[in-house]
């Protein structure tokens, strides 16, 4: 592998990534789709974490913002979102292992979309399925939201 092959990629990187926050699993496809070799890329984007240019924690923040309120999602779809986004796997599972309980997202799931406590049961449960929680999960959700709520 030649310096200058990677000094090379670390530019492109640099000039993809500006002033924006991505993790290091998009740079090293990026970095790919431009004709760089797998081990090119790859020693690019530990050059680029090294200096701070890639932060897969913050990327993940980046994600987790997007999913809360209204959109607020089970800890496995979480999870899931964080690794297609391209996040390190041992940094994702960190980061969703870290996450308040599912019941508890859940119900902010609820608080977040709903208002009245005579919504009908189902609405609430076809909501929590759509992200990823259990009909357990649930359940609890919905006793705890109508005890705020009633």
């Amino acid at each position: 592998m030649s310096d200058n092959s990677v000094s090379s990629a670390v530019s492109c990187a640099i000039n993809h990534i500006g002033t924006g926050i991505y993790s290091s699993g998009k740079i090293v496809s990026y970095l790919l789709t431009k004709g760089f070799p797998d081990d090119i890329s790859y020693a690019a984007v530990a050059e680029l974490v090294d200096r701070g240019y890639i932060d897969d924690r913050k990327a993940a923040r980046k994600v987790l913002i997007a999913r809360e309120g209204k959109k607020q999602e089970s800890r496995n779809y979480i999870l899931k979102r964080l690794l297609q986004a391209g996040i390190k796997e041992s940094i994702a599972e960190e980061i969703a292992s870290s996450l308040d309980d599912d019941v508890i997202t859940c119900k902010h799931l609820f608080d977040a979309s709903f208002n009245s406590a005579d919504t009908d049961k189902d609405e609430f449960l076809k909501l929590a399925k759509l992200r990823g929680y259990s009909m357990e999960t649930s359940l609890k959700a919905h006793s705890l939201w109508l005890s705020d709520h009633n």
